[in-house]
């Protein structure tokens, strides 16, 4: 979910919102931006066991006590995020995917 947060009172507010010619481009490029920088810091395994609680904490943040917090703004155009639906994880590199399934095949192998 996503809204721009406005202050009423100010009649330039409004043309804060056409500042920003491709603000769904840049809302995803900063969210995966965040989300990248978050799993390259945990393992695999972790990931793999919390992947949608740590997307969720690295689009929002945490707050002083560590709870993820409910929203992400852009001071440049006031767009704000509230939600987001995580649908599937997946490598997007090729590379990385076919590293991931060969370990996959590996650990099933030693398993058996």
């Amino acid at each position: 979910n996503w809204f721009f947060e406005l202050e009423k009172t100010g009649k330039t507010d409004g043309g804060k919102i056409f500042s920003v010619p491709d603000f769904v481009g840049d809302a995803c490029k900063a969210i995966a931006s965040r989300v990248r920088g978050s799993v390259a810091s945990v393992s695999f395994d972790h990931f793999h066991k919390n992947s949608a609680s740590l997307i969720r904490q690295a689009v929002f943040g945490a707050d002083e006590n560590g709870k993820t917090r409910n929203r992400f703004g852009f001071s440049s155009n006031g767009l704000v995020i509230t939600n987001i639906d995580i649908q599937s994880v997946e490598p997007v590199d090729q590379r990385t995917r076919d590293a991931l399934q060969k370990s996959v095949q590996l650990l099933s192998l030693i398993h058996i």
